[in-house]
């Protein structure tokens, strides 16, 4: 009991640390862990507790990728990821690429191409081809290089390993077109099938619209037939026929007469009656506009506008405008205030004339 305690990782002598139990989810499978040091790798889990030794310890340090695993479809290196932090995530290992217990075609291809020989650093190699395959179907050389550059190979060198991926992402994408082929040839030789109640109600509609199918020739036509009631068939037979309208001719020309009875327009410059005023031609100038004050030929209008000034003919209405300045005619018009004096003292005492501009009036001597 003794030795087992000093060999537990989680225990030294005279210290005791923490430990926990936690439950991996590892190729789909939970996996539980009872008592497990905190401070466990998730690679010693995986080879030593869960018994998955596919994963290798290479260096324990993240520089060789031998312990190379997906934890949330991320590469990772295992020996630096701590078992217990890994508790709610879905891991992957190299035990995990092939579903049958056989080799994958990842697996296959390192293997055709002479990638593998001692083998160590094969599983990582692998996980690694085939993350990058997850994200990019048709990589090229360089990205190759570039997501292979993790993974440590001191017997092969990589060249094996680069074509091992051109090889598997050919192969994927003549899959994939086969597969799509396949399908495409399957869609168009399937023909659809119509239940026969269906059928025979969508022709029960068209009978009731009054339509039948295009197809005369099939059996189907003598059904549509038969799902015509009588009296529609007999009221349809004594309708008489629609008569048929003569097919638009196209726009007449300009002055041709319709044949409904419509006269044809006239020419330009043709009176339309003769107690209607009609268009002059086209060009004819019309008479000048007669100077302002010139009377009218119509003796019942006005005879010109007045100059500014004179009087109105009609002795009742106000006899023009008078000049500005002169007095009113009006005697009561105004009281006889004085409103001012000139400076020869004549005095304002009516409205006689409007003041010069600046003369004080009486408001501004009592303001």
């Amino acid at each position: 009991m003794t030795d087992e305690l000093l060999n537990h990782p989680g225990a030294l002598t005279g210290d005791v640390r923490p430990t926990a139990s936690y439950t991996l989810r590892v190729n789909g499978v939970e996996r539980p862990v009872s008592d497990a040091w905190i401070g466990e790798s998730l690679l010693y889990v995986l080879r030593e507790r869960l018994g998955l030794a596919g994963a290798k310890d290479g260096c324990e340090q993240g520089e060789c990728g031998a312990c190379s695993v997906q934890v949330d479809g991320q590469l990772v290196n295992g020996c630096l990821v701590p078992a217990a932090l890994a508790a709610d995530s879905e891991i992957n290992t190299v035990e995990g690429l092939s579903g049958s217990g056989g080799a994958s075609d990842v697996q296959q291809a390192l293997a055709d191409s002479g990638a593998v020989q001692c083998g160590y650093c094969t599983p990582g190699l692998a996980m690694a081809v085939h993350d990058l395959l997850q994200r990019n179907h048709r990589p090229s050389e360089i990205e190759a290089r570039q997501a292979l550059c993790g993974n440590l190979c001191r017997c092969t060198g990589y060249r094996g390993a680069l074509a091992a991926v051109q090889t598997v992402a050919e192969a994927r994408e003549a899959a994939l077109e086969a597969e799509l082929d396949a399908a495409e040839q399957a869609a168009a030789t399937v023909e659809p099938v119509v239940p026969a109640q269906a059928t025979e109600q969508s022709f029960a509609d068209l009978a009731l619209a009054g339509e039948l199918p295009l197809y005369a020739d099939s059996e189907l036509w003598h059904e549509a037939d038969q799902l015509i009631p009588p009296q529609a068939q007999a009221q349809a037979q004594a309708q008489p026929p629609r008569p048929v309208e003569p097919a638009w001719s196209g726009t007449p020309a300009h002055g041709t007469a319709v044949p409904v009875g419509w006269e044809p327009t006239p020419a330009h410059g043709t009176a339309a009656d003769a107690a209607v005023y009609g268009t002059p031609a086209h060009g004819t100038p019309y008479l000048p506009t007669p100077p302002h004050g010139t009377p009218h030929q119509d003796p019942g209008v006005y005879e010109g506008t007045p100059p500014h000034g004179t009087p109105q003919q009609d002795p009742g209405v106000y006899e023009g405008t008078p000049p500005h300045g002169t007095p009113q005619q009006d005697a009561g018009g105004y009281d006889g205030t004085v409103y001012a004096t000139d400076g020869y003292g004549h005095q304002y005492t009516g409205y006689d004339a409007t003041p010069a501009h600046g003369i004080r009036l009486p408001e501004d001597e009592n303001a």
